[in-house]
């Protein structure tokens, strides 16, 4: 089912710094995300192989909790009254997969009766699947056609 790593996401209030570390001092690439139309903001980091590593999530330092939650819920497993993290490892919002076979996983999920979200990016032909582990990690599972 798993098949690699494929992104981290980080929230951060210091987003042009962020970007500024990953691309002056790493050496990586800013850019749109995969498949976006025209325009759209420039929040992923590319490797040197052009392989979108690492997804920004930009929060107003004046409103963290009120910016991050807006960008977030769509993901519909964030628990009532979380309160992210915006340093350190904290800062770590979720780690992706790229993965095979939805309808097992989504199975296992039900089974288990563990709660998950579903959503699909139809410009990528991407359908991901959030769940926390037992930690409170999210982890987004990616399913392409």
């Amino acid at each position: 089912m798993i098949r690699k790593l494929e992104l981290y996401n980080i929230r951060t209030t210091k987003f042009a710094e962020t970007v500024r570390f990953y691309v002056e001092v790493l050496g990586m690439r800013n850019g749109a995300p995969p498949g976006a139309p025209e325009g759209w903001p420039p929040s992923w980091i590319y490797d040197d192989a052009g392989t979108p590593v690492v997804h920004l999530l930009p929060v107003d330092p004046g409103d963290p909790q009120g910016s991050y939650a807006k960008v977030s819920g769509f993901r519909g497993v964030i628990d009532a009254g979380e309160s992210p993290a915006f340093h350190g490892s904290g800062a770590i919002d979720h780690v992706a997969f790229e993965c095979v076979g939805r309808d097992e996983c989504v199975s296992r999920l039900s089974a288990a009766q563990i709660p998950y979200a579903e959503n699909h990016v139809p410009q990528i032909d991407l359908h991901q699947v959030f769940v926390k582990d037992p930690n409170g990690v999210t982890i987004e599972l990616n399913f392409r056609s």
